[in-house]
């Protein structure tokens, strides 16, 4: 098994991190301490969030795009460098 460098660390649990707080941990509160979902007179279900949406979808996002920074890195990272000036 291979050890994490600080590029891996930063991805896996920052990244991963964000991700899992946005979607599990911020969904677990709205369902257990978020409001009952009343209904408006038309059948329109009214929902006032306990954490307002753009910062849940901003938290998501900002772990998705650490992912992105961090695949980036490895393609760049991974690449044989090439000899230009190399002649067969």
């Amino acid at each position: 098994m291979s050890e994490l460098n600080t590029a891996d660390k930063i991805a896996a649990y920052g990244g991963g991190g964000l991700v899992v707080l946005g979607v599990f941990v911020i969904g677990l509160l709205e369902m257990f301490l978020g409001s009952t979902h009343p209904v408006s007179g038309e059948g329109q279900i009214e929902h006032e969030a306990l954490i307002p949406l753009e910062v849940r979808s901003g938290i998501i996002l900002l772990g998705l795009l650490i992912w992105a920074a961090y695949a980036v890195y490895k393609v760049v990272a991974t690449t044989p460098a090439t000899d230009a000036g190399r002649t067969v």
